[in-house]
């Protein structure tokens, strides 16, 4: 079998290539900028701290230079045009076009399976259609429609912070209703993603479900409870509505402790940054390299995640990995991989009594918290990005 994987950025994609190269089925992976590690210029360049760090998330590895097809000069131009204060949906889509228009039909032609990802496909996807090739669809976040209406809730309840949701294009939910038209197979990540696509019409004998995975060797747990300080929770991810923020604010707020702190860990716009208040106890750290995280994660007791809207959340499973046990909301992985009480509390998005309960929860008792973590870890041990990969080659053998 040989598979074209195409994606213009970067999410999961790199992982994918990586597991399909070495299931020896990968016949070319298009994207927009990737550097392999393997190659003595990229050991060369990234000796920098500082140059490693800006480019983490282009460096890959596993994939063979002779399977690579790259269109970096497309990737610099949107990444420019973002730079310059372009609107980023807007920038998105016109590369994303362009993208896909460039994969020539020989290449197309010469594979029995096309992958791309949502929001980047339905040009590909109708190509494929006309060329009699199978398009798999790999799903990264749940139904745009279901974020439609999750947005329109989310700013009436925080109208300040209504800048931090940014609805999707009306053209690019037509280009999705296409994708997902024209797709054999649909791939998601969680249990919220397909049932998502599910309720707005697509069949589910279509939807697949393959969870993530996590490096166990980078993600490991501390050996044992730290000594005297604070017990500490931990927000990380984006910091906007989406994500649950602003409740996660005013349960902070509600909780009025001073022998609790709760770190948040990722970027902000100003807009956003000045919405934060001061808090006793809060410590906004902001936007942090992928590679400090399992050290940031493991100085910490309870990862807090009570995003509204996601399509996995992979901060969840890197927390479990860590020994870190997690508060997350039914719109994540968390009631896919979370046992509640057992190595994690779920809660329903939105329910701010609930995350407050389970906060407290945590933190009144934390040798039975760091025994949820140990449980939360050998949870997570099935998690691999080997098994991912397993799994998407018998998706491919089978579908």
């Amino acid at each position: 079998m040989k598979v074209l994987l195409a994606h213009p950025g970067t999410q999961h994609a790199f992982q994918l290539a990586r597991q399909l190269a070495r299931q020896g089925v990968l016949s070319s992976f298009w994207t927009g900028l990737a550097l392999r590690e393997e190659a003595w210029w990229v050991r060369w360049l990234t000796a920098s701290v500082m140059i490693r760090e800006r480019l983490g998330n282009r460096l890959l590895s596993g994939v063979p230079g002779h399977l690579l097809r790259l269109r970096p000069w497309r990737e610099l131009s949107a990444l420019w045009a973002l730079r310059q204060g372009g609107a980023a949906l807007e920038v998105f889509l016109r590369r994303n076009q362009a993208f896909q228009a460039s994969i020539p039909s020989s290449a197309l032609r010469a594979v029995d399976v096309v992958i791309g990802f949502d929001t980047s496909s339905w040009i590909l996807a109708e190509r494929c259609r006309d060329l009699g090739k199978r398009f798999i669809l790999d799903q990264s976040i749940a139904h745009p429609l279901w974020k439609k209406q999750v947005f329109e809730a989310v700013a009436a309840r925080y109208p300040d912070w209504r800048e931090s949701l940014t609805p999707p294009l009306p053209e690019m939910l037509a280009h999705e209703a296409k994708e997902h038209d024209l797709a054999a197979s649909i791939v998601v990540a969680s249990q919220f993603t397909q049932r998502s696509l599910v309720a707005h019409g697509v069949p589910p004998e279509r939807v697949v479900c393959n969870p993530y995975g996590v490096d166990l060797a980078a993600f490991y747990p501390r050996a044992q409870p730290e000594g005297e300080r604070p017990f500490r929770f931990l927000f990380l991810g984006t910091l906007t509505a989406r994500k649950g923020v602003p409740l996660l604010l005013d349960v902070w707020r509600r909780l009025a402790t001073r022998r609790a702190e709760l770190w948040l860990v990722g970027p902000a716009s100003p807009a956003v940054r000045r919405l934060v208040p001061d808090l006793p106890g809060l410590k906004v750290l902001g936007k942090r390299p992928h590679r400090d995280l399992p050290e940031l994660i493991r100085a910490c007791d309870v990862l807090v995640f009570p995003s509204y809207f996601e399509g996995f959340g992979l901060v969840v499973l890197e927390a479990m990995a860590c020994g870190v046990p997690v508060i997350a909301s039914d719109a994540t992985v968390g009631p896919d991989i979370i046992t509640d009480g057992c190595d994690g509390w779920l809660m329903t998005a939105g329910d701010a009594t609930r995350l407050q309960s389970a906060m407290e929860d945590a933190m009144s008792n934390p040798v039975k918290t760091f025994e949820m973590g140990r449980l939360a870890r050998q949870r997570a041990t099935a998690y691999t990005w080997e098994a991912y990969g397993a799994r998407w080659q018998t998706l491919l053998e089978t579908t």
